[in-house]
């Protein structure tokens, strides 16, 4: 069957490219490519592939979309970078509903002008869109005084697996009694269903945006001062550690955010300075010292992100260090969180790190930038009762099984 030319039957023609080439991230080729317009297209499209029994596999902006297997049957790439623009906006109510193609950059800017903001930073975030940021569910290190993304996620639109669509919340805080499946397709990366639309909170950019930094050679001493930042009596939007430094440090630094007036923030870095029994310095350069820390790793031949309580960060940073040797990280000393960059030739290795991080009682998984690196055996790997009721979230969603047909 001609893919391409049995979709034109039900799809405008300008929204149905080639698929004879290789898609970025994928290991295979797709056998057609589809730019819909709209949450009909969308629908139409998802409709068709599981009558035909094609896969479908959804990207965004691309960013965090490698190391994808080759498909076991065939499949398209659906792009969704013509579900763009603002659908709604109300300042007033600090609510913002946007397509999930729209560039978080552009959102930025319209948010600017009234002096708001999406509080999130994830690697590249500003050239990711909206609706690949719900997908993943990456919030960044700033979720510590703003609070996950999910939570903010108002409401969405959602395309099921057989074409069903599902509108998801609303635009008010409060809406829902229940099991609430919002928060399901939050961070689903796609395997529920394809987001076309997001109504996410904003919110009021702070006066003061501080970066204090605390400089060393010694990243157990630099973990212990963030233990000490998690519980100080204020509270800082972010604390990140990051290995090696950006020049004219080739050692670590920790990086403590604070946000608010001036003279609450003046306030915060004395306290915390007290509490900690350090002194911090103030970037110069905050704006790029923030985008360097943020895109740390995430170029990295292969990025393993760790988990563990935040009191064995120290720990798990050890065994990175003794597996792998001074490779460079970036951690949430708030979270327990850690995304750590590792060569191809590492990634045997990374099995043995596992094994460490899992003693510690915490979690390991890869991500590969080569498309013909299979990552699936340091995938993430469920407790039996997680993996059972995901199974059934995507039953229901995806009753067809046609999304994300090459995904470890």
């Amino acid at each position: 069957m001609n893919v391409a030319a049995s979709l034109a039957e039900v799809l405008p023609l300008q929204v149905v490219g080639d698929g004879a080439r290789e898609w970025p991230g994928i290991c295979g080729r797709p056998e057609a490519v589809v730019h819909p317009a709209s949450p009909t297209e969308v629908a139409d499209t998802m409709r068709w592939a599981a009558a035909h029994s094609i896969g479908v596999a959804v990207v965004a902006s691309g960013r965090r979309f490698h190391g994808v297997r080759a498909a076991e049957r065939p499949f398209l790439v659906m792009c969704t970078d013509r579900l763009t623009g603002t659908e709604i906006y109300e300042p007033a109510d600090l609510t913002l509903t946007a397509k999930s193609g729209t560039r978080l950059a552009t959102l930025a800017e319209e948010l600017g002008a009234q002096k708001q903001w999406l509080p999130y930073d994830p690697p590249h975030v500003d050239e990711r869109t909206l609706g690949g940021l719900v997908a993943t569910g990456e919030s960044g290190p700033l979720w510590m005084g703003y609070g996950e993304l999910r939570n903010h996620v108002l409401g969405l639109t959602v395309v099921c697996g057989d074409g069903r669509v599902l509108k998801l919340g609303g635009r008010v805080v409060k809406n829902v009694a229940g099991f609430d499946l919002l928060k399901a397709v939050v961070g689903a990366r796609g395997r529920l269903g394809v987001i076309t639309s997001v109504c996410v909170r904003a919110f009021p950019r702070p006066s003061v945006d501080r970066v204090l930094v605390l400089r060393g050679d010694s990243v157990a001493a630099l973990v212990a001062v963030g233990r000490q930042v998690g519980t100080a009596p204020t509270m800082p939007v972010s604390s990140v550690l990051v290995a090696p430094a950006r020049a004219p440090s080739a050692g670590a630094a920790l990086l403590v955010r604070l946000h608010g007036a001036e003279p609450t923030v003046d306030a915060d870095q004395k306290t915390l300075e007290r509490h900690c029994g350090v002194s911090f310095e103030r970037a110069t350069d905050a704006v790029g010292l923030l985008a360097s820390a943020r895109d740390h790793v995430a170029d990295a031949e292969v990025e393993l992100t760790l988990s563990v309580l935040p009191s064995r960060l120290g720990d798990a940073l050890v065994a990175v260090r003794d597996v792998l040797g001074d490779v460079p990280f970036a951690a949430d000393t708030y979270k327990g969180f850690a995304r750590v960059a590792a060569g191809e030739s590492d990634f045997e290795a990374a099995s043995r790190l596992r094994a460490r991080i899992e003693a510690l009682g915490g979690a390991l998984t890869a991500r590969a930038a080569d498309r013909g690196r299979d990552v699936a055996s340091l995938g993430s790997r469920l407790p039996a009762a997680a993996a059972a009721l995901t199974e059934r979230l995507e039953a229901v969603f995806d009753p067809k099984g046609v999304l994300w047909p090459c995904r470890p």
